[in-house]
């Protein structure tokens, strides 16, 4: 497990160096009212493409969602633009290493890029799933340009009536060179897409009723607490 600990460490770095860059206020950028998709972007410091960040609420238990995110095979049908996905290794079951190339119009060359995931959970049931661009993993492929920063995250948090609120949030460096028309589109298309796509294939049957030990241990403690507080009070003398 050398190799883990030596692409955690480089991972960690690289999100630290993006944290630190200056980042603009969150806007709206488009909004699609019928499908409750909302997408907000905001500029980062010598970056030619905005962060953007992709809302919507759907009915669903969060396992469903973590259950479609574990679903390499369906990848391509649902994230938008992406027309490869392989998992290269997954060490446990919350951390996995994934290869993927996006497409992007002609004439511009098609992106590829390794991302790692990791996912877990709080003691509420919300689960997070943070990705981070390795671009060491392998040597890169002559018929794509590699993208050398990526971070970001898919955030499910249970509300009320058996809602969850799903947020998508990613800033990207694509690498190489991009035309303005291009990277405005990315922005907001990429999340507003994917949302869409995943508002109609995370219902499918084969995703519900899944259970995950990480989220289980995450809630325990909430619900042992839960249980102590309902417990009968015995009163000293009786």
């Amino acid at each position: 497990m050398n190799w883990l600990k030596t692409f955690t460490a480089a991972t960690s770095m690289l999100v630290a160096s993006l944290s630190f860059a200056e980042v603009g206020p969150w806007e709206l950028e488009a909004q699609d009212e019928d499908k409750d998709i909302s997408v907000f972007t905001r500029t980062v410091e010598g970056s030619p493409l905005k962060e953007f960040k992709g809302v919507t609420h759907i009915k669903a238990d969060v396992s469903a969602f973590v259950a479609l995110l574990r679903d390499a095979d369906v990848a391509t049908d649902w994230m938008h633009n992406v027309i490869d996905f392989k998992v290269m290794t997954r060490p446990s079951e919350t951390e996995n290493v994934v290869y993927t190339v996006n497409k992007t119009p002609w004439p511009v060359t098609n992106r590829d890029a390794y991302i790692r995931s990791v996912m877990t959970a709080n003691e509420t049931g919300a689960v997070t799933s943070s990705i981070v661009a390795v671009p060491e993993f392998k040597e890169t492929d002559d018929d794509y340009i590699r993208m050398p920063e990526l971070k970001g995250s898919w955030v499910f948090t249970p509300q009320s009536e058996g809602m969850v609120e799903v947020v998508y949030q990613v800033h990207a460096n694509p690498g190489g060179s991009l035309p303005d028309w291009l990277v405005n589109t990315i922005v907001v298309e990429t999340p507003m897409n994917t949302l869409s796509n995943l508002q109609e294939i995370v219902v499918n049957e084969k995703y519900q009723g899944k259970t995950f030990a990480f989220i289980e241990e995450a809630i325990m403690p909430k619900v042992m607490a839960a249980e102590k507080a309902s417990e009968p009070q015995i009163i000293a003398g009786e």
